[in-house]
């Protein structure tokens, strides 16, 4: 009875130091696991807001363009540009208007091509001369 009491005893203290030590173990852990998944969730809620500033960006851009497509459209539907279009696709012409044609010719509009004259050296020094004189300051 006295062994059975002594083996009851030491497996108190063993059962007690486990306790002691897989505790804070399974603490630790619980809030390592916490961490990560807060982590995660910051990580996802960064990424989406950063997706949705891109789209409204583009949201914006897709406005602006839209805008002047109908502003376009707007311009296209009056008659001052219909009456443009008419002229010169067309070549119509208002009642009572005298068109008068004038052609160019290609002479006039050519401009006369002048070759630059080649620089004629000032000295007959070589070239490393030249530079040398250059570097210390000299005229050439």
């Amino acid at each position: 009875m006295a062994d059975n009491l002594e083996n009851l005893i030491g497996r108190d203290s063993f059962w007690g130091k486990l306790k002691n030590f897989i505790f804070p173990i399974l603490i630790l852990a619980a809030i390592g696991y916490v961490v990560f998944v807060l982590y995660q969730a910051i990580y996802y809620n960064f990424k989406v807001n950063q997706k949705i500033r891109e789209l409204k960006t583009e949201i914006n851009v897709l406005d602006q363009e839209r805008g002047k497509l109908e502003a376009l459209i707007a311009y296209y539907k009056t008659g001052t540009f219909q009456e443009l279009e008419a002229r010169k696709k067309l070549g119509l012409k208002l009642p009572g208007e005298k068109v008068v044609k004038v052609e160019v010719l290609e002479e006039a509009t050519a401009s006369p091509t002048s070759k630059p004259e080649a620089v004629s050296p000032q000295s007959n020094k070589p070239n490393w001369q030249l530079w040398l004189d250059y570097l210390r300051g000299e005229e050439i």
